[in-house]
């Protein structure tokens, strides 16, 4: 896809860099992984925050749903509206995830085919070409699992999926534990696609470069410790917004003691 063929080159370019300061393949995909994860980290905090609000405001949509059943222009009046009180993009949860997917290709194919990305002039790619400083803690991180033949040399390679595998697990039971165990089929179908997902990519890491299944575990790692943050980010907002409105509903206006003296005082001449 030529969309994504700047991108893969500014990532091919940013890994030699990367490699020029430390020479192990390995670790450089890892720091790759969480600089473009940092750089990316604002979309993903109004991606999750804009599925959160969604979520919140999804049993008065069903109200607005179940009163306009029978005329759908205007419950799409009334939706659009109701949005538009709220503060709510419908697509502000779509939207980041979009532009964030050229980035994850073009760092899936440089990690898949890197000869094809890194500049020649590069010792990254001298390195890769003549197989020079890729080994990490004893695996060749051009070549899959799959192509290695005894299954002694295949214990680090298989470490590195399971490793994978439980971290991607992990994260979904974070998410999961966050949002709580709902009622609504489609909430559920997304909480089963959730569960295979990792297993999936055990299955698929079998037959990848092993450069890729490491950048796969760095990226779990990194999100566990994001979504982490972003449940206390969101954790304090709420103690914050609760506080507010425990505030204005303490807080009472001089016209409402004005009007409630008076009937203090009369009921205080009744009992004379």
């Amino acid at each position: 896809m030529a969309i994504i063929e700047p991108f893969a080159l500014a990532i091919g370019f940013l890994l030699s860099f990367v490699y020029g300061y430390v020479p192990s393949y390995g670790i450089s995909i890892a720091i790759l992984t969480v600089i473009i994860n940092i750089i990316i980290f604002p979309l993903t905090l109004r991606q999750t925050r804009s599925t959160k609000r969604m979520q919140d405001v999804q049993p008065e949509l069903k109200k607005l749903q179940k009163k306009h059943k029978d005329n759908k222009e205007e419950l799409n009046k009334e939706i659009a509206a109701f949005y538009k009180e709220k503060g709510i993009n419908p697509l502000g949860c779509v939207v980041p995830l979009l532009v964030q997917m050229p980035v994850w290709f073009a760092l899936f194919r440089v990690l898949r085919e890197p000869l094809l990305f890194i500049p020649k002039s590069e010792s990254l790619f001298s390195d890769l070409e003549n197989n020079i400083n890729i080994l990490f803690f004893n695996m060749d991180l051009q070549i899959p699992a799959s192509e290695i033949s005894g299954w002694v040399e295949r214990v680090p390679y298989i470490v590195l999926i399971l490793m994978v595998v439980a971290t991607a697990l992990f994260q979904q039971q974070q998410i999961t534990k966050k949002q709580g165990k709902s009622d609504n089929p489609q909430a559920q179908q997304m909480q089963m696609i959730g569960k295979v997902m990792p297993i999936f990519f055990g299955f698929i890491s079998w037959t990848l470069p092993s450069g890729l299944v490491v950048y796969f575990l760095t990226g779990n790692i990194f999100r566990i410790g994001q979504q982490a943050l972003i449940i206390r980010i969101e954790d304090k907002e709420d103690k914050s917004d609760k506080t507010e409105k425990d505030n204005e509903e303490n807080e009472e206006t001089p016209e409402t003691k004005q009007q409630e003296d008076p009937r203090k005082n009369r009921k205080k001449r009744r009992r004379k």
